[in-house]
């Protein structure tokens, strides 16, 4: 008797305790008890959610003979398809307590008891929850009749309150549920812009950035032109590490175990896509490790995977040996390493900080091939190009509409042209995207770092004067 006792008690400590970690939800709608076929009626639905966030969708199953529109829907997309009425956030109201509305429209034709049900998923410590709305009874014609054991339903509001949440599938498995395979994340928004276009040529990169020697930065470019619906960019990490979201372009972000993945409901309209995350590798051991993933989308309803690719990149002593200098500056070199001058070279002198867009009236020639002058401290240039042959303003006027100064620097066996002289790295971010923008069609540019004029790595130079790296 005494152990059937303990049982009970540990039973009753469960059920306490799951009902402190879990969200308060409480919905309550009110449905009329009865309707007339050929009528419609307004429906508020009020949901008390507490301090939940994130992704939600609160799905309403309708009879043959009754059909939903939405009114006010509180930021979420409104689809009615197979008697379904679905009402999707990708991030819920940030007030406890909100209404939506929708009218309820009953066929001319229709009659009996129609029978509504629904229920409301949502995201919570990376699983899929499920609050259960009790169903409902309305009556449509002068036929229909409630039994004694169907739910009490009055003029009143029909109360879709006690219905304990239960834990279901995973994250994504919701996602992809809500979807119905993506069907309708292809129509959740107006069709004029959220149809999956036809003939979308979709290609995605990924580039691995050091930033000391056990974080990266991973950043993927999603070339997706008018593609719109669902979407998923799904990347496997190397075990024991961990990665943080940094830029995700509204999408759902989640990482278990090894996947990391950015998921949306609708994909945003512009036409790239840069997502961006922080890897971690906190206590791995010093050696290469490998990111692979791929960007699953729709187009006409069919589910497509573009890959990523395999991505290397080492963590360690080493890690800072192939960042921003060494990736891209030694494949610019190598890749122009030939002998016709126009693919050989691609350069510029030292910009000032008064031309950051490098439009200044044409330099003379004139003391362009002269070295920099000894400098302190440290400081950031971008370099355009390098190559095995010298040329002069006339070349880069002609070739890439540059007339901006330029500076010559002799470093490993390499002619190097570099532009401007900025004591922040981000400074010289910025002008390096201003190339970039103006379309000179340099084979870099890139940024490059000095201390006392001696050319190190941007990692160093970063780490020496306490600056922050920005993508």
């Amino acid at each position: 008797m005494m152990n059937q006792l303990v049982v009970l008690l540990n039973l009753i400590g469960l059920l306490v305790l799951d009902t402190l970690f879990l969200a308060d939800v409480r919905i309550t709608q009110d449905l009329p008890a009865s309707l007339a076929p050929g009528s419609e009626v307004r429906v508020t639905v009020e949901v008390e959610k507490g301090d939940l966030s994130g992704f939600a969708k609160l799905q309403l199953d309708l009879p043959p003979g009754l059909s939903a529109t939405a009114i006010e829907t509180k930021g979420a997309s409104f689809t009615y398809a197979d008697g379904k009425a679905k009402f999707i956030w990708m991030s819920l109201p940030s007030s406890p307590s909100f209404r939506i509305t929708y009218t309820l429209a009953a066929a001319a034709d229709a009659s009996g008891s129609a029978t509504i049900a629904g229920r409301l998923s949502y995201i919570e410590d990376n699983e899929r929850r499920t609050y259960e709305i009790p169903t409902a009874v309305v009556d449509l014609g002068p036929s229909a009749a409630i039994s004694e054991s169907d739910p009490v339903v009055g003029e009143e509001l029909v109360s879709a309150a006690g219905a304990a949440p239960i834990l279901e599938e995973t994250e994504d498995e919701a996602i992809e549920e809500t979807v119905d395979g993506g069907t309708a994340a292809a129509t959740a928004a107006p069709p004029s812009d959220d149809t999956p276009q036809s003939g979308s040529d979709v290609t995605a990169s990924r580039t691995i950035t050091a930033i000391t020697e056990e974080e990266m930065l991973v950043e993927v470019v999603v070339k997706k032109g008018s593609l719109r619906g669902f979407g998923k960019l799904q990347e496997t990490i190397p075990a024991g590490f961990s990665a943080l979201e940094k830029e995700s372009e509204d999408a759902i972000f989640t990482s278990q175990d090894r996947i990391v993945k950015f998921v949306w409901l609708n994909l945003p309209a512009k036409d790239e896509l840069r997502i961006v995350y922080k890897l971690r590798g906190i206590g791995q051991p010093a050696g290469s490790y490998e990111v692979s993933g791929s960007f699953g989308y729709l187009q006409n309803d069919e589910t497509r995977q573009e890959p990523v690719g395999v991505s290397t990149f080492k963590i360690g002593p080493d890690a800072l040996m192939v960042f921003e200098e060494m990736a891209n500056d030694d494949a610019s070199m190598n890749s122009m390493d030939v002998q016709d001058v126009d693919m050989q070279v691609a350069g510029d002198d030292e910009q000032t900080e008064e031309e950051p867009v490098a439009q200044a009236p044409p330099p003379p020639a004139k003391g362009i091939d002269r070295i920099p002058a000894p400098e302190t401290g440290v400081n950031f240039k971008v370099q355009i190009t390098a190559a095995h042959r010298e040329v002069g303003a006339d070349y880069f006027r002609e070739r890439h509409r540059y007339s901006g100064d330029f500076g010559i620097e002799r470093h490993e066996g390499w002619i190097k042209y570099v532009t401007g002289k900025f004591p922040d790295y981000r400074a010289a971010r910025d002008q390096r995207e201003a190339f970039v923008r103006a379309g000179h069609r340099f084979p870099g540019p890139f940024v490059t770092a000095y201390d006392q004029g001696r050319r190190i790595t941007v990692q160093e130079a970063l780490m020496i004067s306490n600056q922050q790296w920005v993508p």
